[in-house]
């Protein structure tokens, strides 16, 4: 075999073989960290700067989670089927069609440039048919078929970003000159990259990353059938909005609802297993994702009864339960765990680094859940503008403490940071890393 020579962060192979999971960890993820701190800043610009409040859900959502979720993505797949990491090539490929793409659409968004958004677009596009090859390479080597309903959820998930990034090319070209068309491939696109790309690998991924948060063994449940209830109900209500078929988007409203509940089992199952120390703030995290992930659902089903006119008036919940409730609170969750554990060094050091991260855990959890339910309030009509923006002020509290931590994290605990909470969740010993080749 030719030599292996390593080179930046000591990580990368020059074999021609593969990156190591720590390499794509940090290579993702810091890009993830900077694309969220940039969601953030925007709100800062005027509104109509930021086009109202679409740049910072496309830097948050199209960069921050889409980019975290490439990166995790790539390691869980090859942990999951015992397969080779893939070719380092592939892997820069990948991120820099992603980072591009996002980075483009904002750019030609702003500057009203369209041929820059459909080039953008198609960027994003390349960058998830890598990730579905990535994906689907692992799952044909795979050396057993023990995790193969997970892996088929994270190439179900990768399939719908490829059709929701194709809708949003083809609306931000200004090809579509019909309103009402407009509209509806608009909210076509925000199901099927919300519920369909990011729900079903938060859920494929949950199965795994909850049980190794809490340090107990990962239960049996119906992934088959949770996984395809969630699937067909993310594509039928996305295709019914087309269509504007009220049927089909109440029945996949239920479907979709139905999921729900195998992921609230799941969850619920992992809970009552016995375990020896507190529950870390990382999942703290994922477990208020879930509660706001089901409220968001059954709201979703009951609008569904009303067709396209219900999820409209939903739309705003839709995007406070799901976007703010689950998904930024997932990545925040799981930065917590998944940056200290995959940081090289001394096991000690790394505990050091959790310990730290659980310093103010209660207050950035209350703030961050606080903050959405009353932005949910206001959205939902329960409560005055003045709700929402309080909510949105507080939450970005809760956020920005989790996301500053997210960067500190190591001089924090260098520092010797630590509280009385994060000395006893870690107390035991540290949970083993998913791999390290």
């Amino acid at each position: 075999m030719v030599g292996r020579r390593r080179e930046t962060l000591g990580t990368i192979e020059r074999d021609g073989v593969s990156m190591r999971p720590r390499a794509t960890t940090f290579l993702y993820q810091t890009a993830s960290r900077a694309w969220l701190s940039l969601a953030a800043f925007s709100l800062l610009l005027p509104t109509s700067r930021r086009l109202g409040s679409w740049l910072p859900l496309h830097l948050a959502l199209a960069g921050a989670v889409s980019v975290a979720i490439a990166g995790a993505m790539q390691n869980f797949v090859t942990t999951l089927t015992a397969t080779s990491s893939p070719a380092s090539r592939w892997v820069w490929a990948q991120f820099a069609t992603m980072n591009a793409g996002v980075a483009l659409i904002a750019f030609g968004r702003i500057a009203s440039m369209p041929g820059l958004v459909a080039v953008g677009g198609s960027s994003f596009v390349a960058s998830a048919l890598i990730l579905l090859g990535l994906v689907l390479r692992a799952k044909r080597k795979a050396l057993h078929e023990r995790h193969r309903v997970l892996v088929n959820m994270y190439a179900l998930a990768v399939g719908c970003v490829i059709a929701g990034a194709t809708l949003g090319a083809v609306m931000g070209s200004g090809v579509i000159r019909d309103g009402r068309t407009y509209v509806a491939l608009l909210h076509a696109h925000m199901v099927i990259n919300v519920l369909g790309w990011v729900g079903l690998t938060i859920v494929a991924t949950l199965v795994t990353l909850l049980p190794s948060i809490l340090r107990v063994r990962m239960p049996s449940w119906h992934g088959a059938a949770t996984g395809s209830l969630l699937a067909c109900g993310a594509l039928g209500i996305a295709a019914g909005l087309v269509l504007d078929e009220t049927v089909l988007i109440a029945l996949s409203g239920l479907l979709w609802l139905g999921g729900t509940l195998g992921v609230s089992w799941m969850v619920f199952e992992v809970l009552r297993t016995p375990r020896k120390s507190p529950i870390a703030v990382s999942g703290l995290h994922l477990l208020c994702g879930v509660v706001w992930f089901t409220m968001g659902s059954i709201g979703l089903a009951i609008a569904g009864r009303h067709g396209v006119e219900g999820f409209d008036r939903f739309s705003g919940e839709f995007l406070v339960l799901f976007v703010g409730g689950w998904i930024v609170q997932t990545l925040l969750g799981a930065w917590a765990f998944l940056l200290a554990m995959g940081r090289p060094g001394h096991p000690d050091s790394r505990r050091a680094s959790l310990v730290a991260i659980e310093f103010a855990a209660w207050v950035q959890l209350l703030a961050l859940n606080v903050g959405v339910g009353l932005m949910a309030a206001d959205a939902a009509g329960w409560a005055g503008p003045a709700a929402g923006w309080a909510g949105l002020r507080i939450a970005l509290l809760g956020a920005g403490i989790a996301l500053v931590k997210a960067w500190t994290f190591p001089a924090l605990g260098v520092l010797g940071v630590s509280d009385r909470r994060g000395r006893r969740v870690w107390a035991q010993a540290e949970p083993a890393h998913q791999d390290d080749r």
